[in-house]
């Protein structure tokens, strides 16, 4: 009834004031429950209005029993994923505040429901990704230029104007921070405020992505440092890194591990596999976690912890992504567009070439380190070199209109310590470009803040601006608990650190052993979690764990082994609202049954063990894992 009603308004001309903005409705998706969805047509080249046009999709999702006071309006990053496919991240962000406020959210233009750009180019994979980038930009001939951040921000517009929406609270993350800014400038009597969540400069950094080397470098060391055992150390994860790289530029290594679905992978283990593996690291707290204590098993003979996050980075290139659900077409035509590059666009191939060796050359010491220019900036997937044989743009159109200023907007800018991929080094220059700004480093954490918040810290913060125009205080922000970076990985149960023994405690240092081997099993399939979309994970040493559920997650462990030689069976819960892990699980040959908890948040926080044992009550407590 309400769709037809709003059928009926477009209609009528009561919605959007101008004919060739008129809103033809559109059918939902089934997960935009009580939406009204619609599209517009919009010219796809601004500059010839009597040409093509296409259609841009969108979705309106308002209070149930009043008129909306005011309208939230998120972009999604990539670029090339549709905002409309993180539909339920944004409403569970601005759910408290939907009671009397719209959320609309737009698919920019060559993604999901807005004509989803695809190129025949990868059909059957992204391996040899220049090759194929550049038969895309020969697919889509002139047409590529259409996609651009300002053609994209003049859509969004579009929008706005059909609906009939005033001004707007507008939030970005990652490539949508860029998205956002662009609308910002040319669009600032639009805005109420602007949030910016793990931010990229307009018009972009540096084309060779050392400042990328440079945040992972710093992740990595500030991860170690806060967590007690690997700071004690003194071990420097970098050098330590450095020294593979070193060994594998003599010789590369074959080995085997399973990838983030559990299936078992050959690793050929070089220095390109190595720089994918750190770039990864943006994204969860896997490497971070994972890789210094990996690296000390490789060292001492052990090399299934480090093939295992190797696997987990490369991912399978034989099998691209759906272009609704990503477009790699679009995230060419946009960055290679509008992002600087590592040569002069007006220059043909073997200039570009040319000029690419001379900028690998010329970069000082140490700028990509602990990789060499050539690997860094050489990488086989969306690397910095993607763009190398996309033709320039046929006519000039800045991301930032030509005398442009930032406008003065209440501006709220987020972003990760330990984000490797828009490092923070990037939101403070962002922060500094908006003089209403408020900059807000959100201790360890990675790319994006609020959305999926697990702390309850950003995502409150958000919401808090978008209501008063003001974060307020953001002491959360420094208190995020610590990556709980892995001490070692086990050959023998031996080498497990026991349980501390607790008032009450009747058990021997062997059962609090394998009490901690236990913990350390079901945390570390907690870890992969983020990793996994099978829904099973494999155990390092042997086995494996179902979960099921989003919110709530049920972890079943079936001869889940994380110590040689330690089998786990039995079940545990992570409440990622509640933010707690707790279960009960049972040995295998060891008469212990062990009942367990820990919370996720906040610093250096203890987890607790009871049960049994075979000389009596089990009560121990160890570092959360």
């Amino acid at each position: 009834m309400r769709r037809l009603a709003f059928a009926l308004a477009v209609g009528a001309g009561l919605i959007g004031g101008q004919a060739e903005a008129a809103v033809r409705p559109a059918r939902c998706d089934a997960g935009a429950i009580g939406a009204r969805c619609g599209t517009i047509s919009v010219p796809l080249d601004r500059t010839r209005p009597g040409g093509p046009q296409i259609s841009v999709y969108f979705e309106q999702h308002r209070p149930r029993r009043r008129r909306p006071t005011g309208t939230i309006v998120a972009i999604e990053g990539g670029p090339g994923y549709p905002t409309s496919g993180s539909r339920d991240s944004y409403l569970g962000l601005f759910r408290p505040l939907l009671g009397t406020r719209q959320l609309i959210l737009v698919d920019l233009r060559g993604t999901g429901r807005s004509g989803a750009l695809a190129c025949h180019a990868f059909d059957d994979g992204v391996d040899r990704y220049i090759a194929r980038a550049a038969r895309c930009a020969r697919q889509l001939g002139a047409r590529r230029d259409s996609y651009a951040t300002g053609e994209s921000a003049e859509d969004i517009e579009g929008v706005l104007r059909a609906v009939g929406a005033g001004r707007i609270d507008l939030y970005g993350d990652s490539y949508g921070t860029y998205a956002a800014q662009a609308f910002a400038y040319r669009h600032p009597e639009r805005l109420r405020s602007l949030v910016l969540d793990a931010s990229y400069p307009l018009p972009g950094t540096d084309p060779a992505l050392a400042d990328l080397a440079s945040g992972s470098r710093r992740a990595l060391r500030l991860a170690c440092a806060r967590r007690p055992a690997c700071a004690a150390k003194g071990v420097d994860p970098v050098a330590a890194l450095a020294r593979l790289v070193a060994r594998v530029r003599r010789k590369p290594l074959v080995l085997s591990g399973p990838d983030g679905d559990g299936v078992e992978r050959v690793i050929r283990l070089d220095e390109p596999a190595l720089v994918a593996t750190v770039l990864s690291g943006a994204y969860t707290t896997i490497v971070d976690r994972d890789l210094p204590a990996a690296l000390a098993s490789l060292d001492r003979g052990d090399s299934r912890p480090l093939a295992r996050v190797v696997a987990e980075a490369q991912g399978d290139l034989s099998d691209p992504a759906v272009p609704r659900d990503y477009s790699e077409a679009l995230y060419l035509a946009v960055t290679c567009h509008d992002y600087p590059q590592m040569w002069d666009l007006a220059a043909p191939l073997t200039l570009r070439r040319a000029q690419l060796r001379r900028l690998r050359r010329e970069r000082p010491a140490g700028a990509f380190a602990p990789f060499s220019a050539a690997a860094w900036t050489g990488i086989d997937y969306e690397g910095a070199d993607a763009c190398l044989r996309w033709p320039a743009p046929r006519h000039p159109d800045p991301v930032v209109p030509v005398g442009a200023v930032p406008p003065a907007v209440p501006t709220l800018v987020l972003g990760g310590d330990l984000d490797t991929v828009t490092p923070i080094a990037e939101g403070r220059v962002v922060a500094r470009r908006f003089h209403r700004s408020r900059l807000v480093v959100v201790s360890n954490s990675v790319h994006v803040t609020a959305v999926g918040d697990n702390d309850r810290c950003a995502s409150q913060l958000v919401r808090r601006f978008v209501r008063r125009l003001a974060a307020g205080a953001a002491s959360c922000a420094s208190a995020i608990a610590e990556v709980r970076v892995v001490d070692r990985f086990p050959r023998s149960l031996a080498e497990v650190e026991p349980a501390a023994s607790q008032v009450g405690d009747r058990s021997t240092v062997w059962a609090r052993r394998v009490a901690a081997a236990a913990a350390l099993t079901v945390s570390d399939a907690v870890a992969r979690w983020q990793l996994n979309y099978s829904g099973t994970i494999s155990g390092l040493r042997a086995g494996h764990a179902i979960f099921v559920g989003g919110r709530r997650v049920r972890f079943n462990l079936v001869g889940t082994s994380f110590v040689p030689g330690v089998i786990v069976d039995g079940h545990a819960t992570w409440d990622r609202d509640r933010g707690f892990v707790r279960g009960r699980v049972t040995v295998a040959g060891s008469r212990v049954a062990i009942a367990f908890g820990w919370s996720t948040r906040g610093p250096l926080r203890r987890a607790w063990m009871s049960g049994g044992s075979s000389t009596g009550p089990l009560r121990a407590t160890m570092l959360a894992p």
